[in-house]
């Protein structure tokens, strides 16, 4: 017997017509970023495959799940663990349970873990520091109730928490310029590793002009960010500030230091974001960005089941997203004092 319309999904018509899964819901929800061939195509086979939307039906049955898909970038970032479990105790609060997938920075490997999730009708998605597009997280929050956790909302139905990045900034900056740096170097993760790099960036540029500071950026590579600091310190002045993006890198900047004979002399004062127990451990003692990732997760979680009951009550009236900006604060240790 064929399938029904509601067994077809957006998955088995972007499949039947040569296109990805976010380009196939844009085209369905009638967004004016495709273009006209394109959606006559998706339609036709959408309409030879008997795919049918059915909104309502699609918010109940999410409605009634008991689960909430997280996607992390990947699993080297401390941070991230840290959010994980900050999350799995927000969601067990209201009786919920976190099912935890890894997209890394590979987009096919990205959209399969997006797209499992999708497949098991979760109630909702959690996406930490997610590399897509605002397009693509617009077209995935038309399927399912969206929240991202490390980056601003792209605007449509996706909800977003995330630190104040120019606070921040101003709290590092501030606090490296009090220690006498006339120059600052930022160690930052590769564009495709953390999606809050270039608001880092930004922030971080700005706060330090404020201050009459240059700020030079050098990109690490995924495992190790020696060379990187390496190069920092050889453009940089004698009395360069570091910056690390977070504590990982930060760590790699400890090893570095000390090989090159600063450890203890206080002339590279050294900060990073996150505050993990890398940051805690004695041997590190990291100034860094206390990231409240507690509440940060209570309030991903709220608006998840928030947009989750809104949508099952007006499933044709979703809505707006909100854009919550928690306020980090520095912990100071002796990495950057000496």
């Amino acid at each position: 017997m064929p399938a029904s319309g509601h067994d077809v999904t957006q998955s088995d018509v972007a499949a039947a017509a040569g296109v990805s899964r976010s380009l196939v819901s844009l085209a369905l929800s009638g967004s004016p970023k495709v273009a006209d061939e394109t959606r006559a195509h998706i339609m036709q086979v959408a309409a030879t495959l008997g795919y049918r939307i059915n909104t309502a039906a699609s918010a109940l049955a999410r409605q009634r799940s008991s689960t909430i898909g997280l996607v992390l970038p990947n699993l080297r970032n401390a941070f991230f663990e840290q959010v994980s479990r900050s999350l799995d105790d927000a969601a067990a609060a209201q009786g919920l349970t976190v099912f935890v997938t890894v997209g890394a920075q590979d987009q096919e490997r990205l959209h399969r873990a997006i797209n499992s999730l999708l497949g098991v009708r979760v109630l909702g998605m959690i996406l930490v520091s997610p590399w897509l597009t605002d397009e693509q997280l617009v077209a995935l929050g038309d399927e399912a109730p969206t929240c991202l956790i490390g980056r601003r909302t792209p605007g449509g139905h996706v909800d977003a928490v995330h630190i104040d990045e120019q606070l921040a900034a101003e709290q590092i900056v501030s606090h490296l310029d009090a220690q006498g740096v006339n120059s600052l170097g930022y160690v930052a993760p590769r564009i495709g590793d953390d999606a809050s790099r270039l608001a880092r960036e930004r922030a971080l540029a700005r706060a330090a002009h404020k201050v009459g500071l240059t700020l030079t950026t050098e990109e690490a590579s995924t495992d190790d960010a020696g060379a990187a600091i390496r190069r920092l310190l050889s453009v940089g002045t004698p009395q360069m500030g570091l910056i690390a993006h977070n504590d990982m890198l930060a760590i790699d900047a400890v090893a570095v230091l000390r090989e090159l004979g600063h450890e203890g002399g206080g002339r590279v004062p050294l900060a990073s974001y996150d505050n993990t127990y890398l940051a805690r451990r004695a041997e590190f003692a990291l100034t860094s960005l206390n990231q409240p990732d507690q509440e940060m997760a209570q309030a991903a979680v709220r608006l998840v089941v928030e947009r989750a009951a809104a949508l099952a009550r007006r499933p044709d009236a979703p809505p707006p997203p909100e854009d919550i900006r928690a306020a980090g604060r520095l912990v100071i240790r002796t990495s950057s004092t000496g």
